[in-house]
């Protein structure tokens, strides 16, 4: 697949959870800091010197972003290409062609792989004028990855396979938020070639050119990661000297974050899953190293047979997903509580809830497709906490906390007590069976749904009871305020007791489930009717003139439940089609605003091609035209491709159910 003309808003460089991300939030590697995710500088510096002439490819050659960058200039950047895995960039100048690639091998069929916190940059050189060229390759990591603020005290140390930086704060999993970034634990970085040191901005010129700078070792030494008096942002550094000529100068080296503690789970401090079963971190960091070839030949199989199956609906369908799928993951923590798995999101660039219920909700497809135990770990902490004497509504929670600490919900609390008018008792009752319902129809066993029987039971009555003209009350849309008698959410009630009838079909149980079906069938009818608008169905049954796009609906499709008449998915893509502006159709008639996901979730609702082309085809019009330099964003406006807000947020799943098939 050729992504090199494609421009995206921002490219992912190291992508492993909420903490450990790593983004170029500019159109070329070498035109700015290096970032985290919420844009707060995680630098890290490339250089590469053609017979003594260095030339920056990826950052700033000074970290003080106070200070003009100075320095060697940069080599030109040729294209970029983005893969599910991978993030390929080409430099070249008259001399050498430079080929960097930053991957993660977030594999979902490979828990541990998936939860192991290193990432990869391989590089190769290659001559471009058929000379032979003394070369060598400069990369620094900065201490700013390992701080949350630069005013950290970081400390610098070696093992045997590594050089690291350590996190003196002390503040292990004390502080939760929303922009924040890690205040403890150990950054590596490893190869095995090369030399690794240690140096700072007033340093790294000597180091580049490799000139001996031993006696200005950072190692054993205590410094602030950001300024302080004796010593100016701090790096980790690796440095390969080679000659380049006929042939092609290839090589890698590791970056691993070390948390030590990864989550607090209602009170105990848990760890990553890849360390379930007593494989330590310099275990994983060992062999990353050592099974690099097979790591890199699995991620490139992945990336093809993914790439292949989405451009069966359009090579920009391809180019979206590309964009979306490290972001989507990293967004998660993959830990283990001793006893089962959990993986856990982050609501970022919102309000940093943890395991929120209706960002699990849209998320999912993906994970379904090659992974529904993640599902299953997504669900887990809710269950725990609605199983508990803490929750005392009928209904689901919203969220277990906010992360990295999942200690109960924090969302629509007051005082310390929970108001019921911020909660989402339909959104939430609805989103836990849907998705339920989803993982035991994908895995042909209700094994899971046994295990939650009676909570998911009483969800399912709660729905029956209260889900068909919903109150005054929140959805996943709750930006938008409260809205009372909403006819989508409407959908998702009737559809979370078809779902429940379902379950309990597939469990033998035919007369409850008939019982449950029935039920969702007679509510379907009285739908149409309440909610009827000439060509198109309302936004809420009470609003005359109105509509929203109707994403719960996709459930009765993919279920094949033939709940809702055929004719409402007709009139619906009807009307939606009058409705689309350059950048996306809106979710509703209340704003210009529009959702990635939900508008993807739309195109399920028929198999019209040329809807579903438009809706693709504007969306990937809003990344290349968007100057919102930014994660993927999926809340933004139809009309002009300005973010609205939320960035880094793993609903991008959603676009993944285009290739969802059960």
């Amino acid at each position: 697949m050729n992504n090199t003309t494609q421009r995206f808003p921002a490219y992912p460089l190291i992508t492993c959870d909420p903490y450990f991300s790593v983004w170029s939030m500019c159109d070329t590697l070498n035109g700015d800091f290096t970032r985290h995710w919420t844009g707060s500088q995680h630098s890290m510096t490339g250089i590469i010197t053609i017979d003594g002439v260095p030339k920056v490819f990826m950052g700033r050659m000074c970290h003080n972003p106070n200070r003009n960058s100075y320095g060697p200039a940069k080599i030109a950047q040729k294209s970029v290409c983005v893969t599910p895995l991978k993030t390929i960039y080409s430099f070249a100048d008259e001399k050498i062609e430079l080929e960097v690639c930053f991957f993660t091998p977030l594999l979902l069929d490979n828990l541990k792989l998936l939860s192991r916190p290193v990432s990869y940059v391989s590089y190769s050189v290659k001559s471009l004028d058929g000379l032979d060229h003394k070369c060598s390759f400069y990369f620094d990591v900065s201490a700013l990855l390992a701080v949350n603020e630069p005013n950290e005290t970081i400390y610098f140390g070696q093992s045997d396979i590594s050089a690291y930086i350590t996190n003196c704060s002390n503040t292990m999993l004390e502080k939760s938020g929303d922009d924040q970034r890690i205040s403890w634990g150990h950054l590596h970085l490893a190869s095995l070639s090369g030399t690794i040191g240690t140096a700072d901005d007033f340093l790294k010129t000597q180091v580049y050119r490799g000139e001996n700078i031993e006696k200005s070792s950072l190692f054993g030494k205590r410094v602030k990661a950001g300024i302080s008096e004796k010593t100016v942002y701090p790096v980790l550094y690796y440095l390969n000297e080679f000659e380049v000529g006929k042939n092609k100068t290839n090589d890698f080296l590791c970056i691993g974050y070390d948390d030590v503690h990864s989550l607090e789970y209602f009170g105990k401090k848990i760890d990553a899953y890849y360390k379930k079963d007593g494989e330590t971190f310099f275990d994983a960091l060992s062999d990353a190293l050592k099974n690099y070839e097979n790591i890199a030949e699995m991620a490139t199989r992945f990336d093809e047979e993914l790439i292949n199956d989405a451009q069966k609906i359009s090579d920009e369908y391809a180019k979206i997903i590309s964009i979306a799928y490290r972001q989507t993951v990293a967004a998660h923590k993959l830990a283990y509580d001793g006893q089962k798995g959990l993986f856990v999101s982050k609501e970022c660039f919102s309000n940093g809830c943890a395991a929120t219920v209706d960002v699990t909700y849209p998320s999912i497809p993906l994970f379904l497709i090659y992974e529904p135990k993640l599902v299953e770990y997504m669900l887990e902490p809710i269950f725990d906490f609605a199983s508990s004497e803490k929750w005392r509504f009928d209904f689901a929670p919203h969220d277990v906390g906010q992360y990295p600490l999942l200690n109960g919900q924090v969302y629509g609390i007051s005082a310390g007590e929970l108001m019921y008018s911020s909660q989402m008792p339909i959104e939430e009752c609805g989103n836990m069976i849907l998705c339920v319902a989803a993982i035991c129809k994908k895995t042909k066993s209700t094994d899971y749904a046994m295990k939650h029987f009676d909570i998911l039971q009483k969800w399912a009555d709660y729905l029956a009871k209260f889900g068909f003209d919903p109150e005054n009350q929140l959805c996943t849309d709750d930006f938008a305020g409260h809205l009372a008698h909403n006819c989508n959410l409407s959908i998702k009630a009737i559809l979370g007791i078809a779902a429940w009838g379902m379950i309990l079909n597939m469990m033998d149980n035919t007369p409850d489930g008939e019982r449950y079906i029935s039920l969702a069938k007679n509510l379907a009818s009285q739908w149409k009717a309440k909610a009827y608008d000439g060509n198109h169905y309302k936004l809420s049954f009470d609003k005359s003139d109105s509509w929203s796009i109707k994403y719960n609906l996709v459930w009765d499709k993919l279920f094949d439940l033939n709940i809702f008449d055929p004719d409402i998915f007709v009139d619906e893509i009807e009307y939606y089609k009058t409705k689309i502006n350059k950048y996306g159709i809106p979710l509703d008639n209340r704003s210009d605003y529009t959702k990635s996901d939900w508008q993807m979730w739309s195109t399920v609702l028929s198999d019209d091609k040329e809807y579903t082309d438009k809706i693709i085809s504007s969306m990937l019009n809003m990344l290349q035209d968007t100057n919102d330099h930014v994660p993927f964003t999926d809340w933004y406006y139809s009309s002009s491709a300005i973010m609205r807000g939320f960035q880094n947020r793993t609903v991008q799943g959603g676009l993944f159910i285009k290739l969802l098939k059960f």
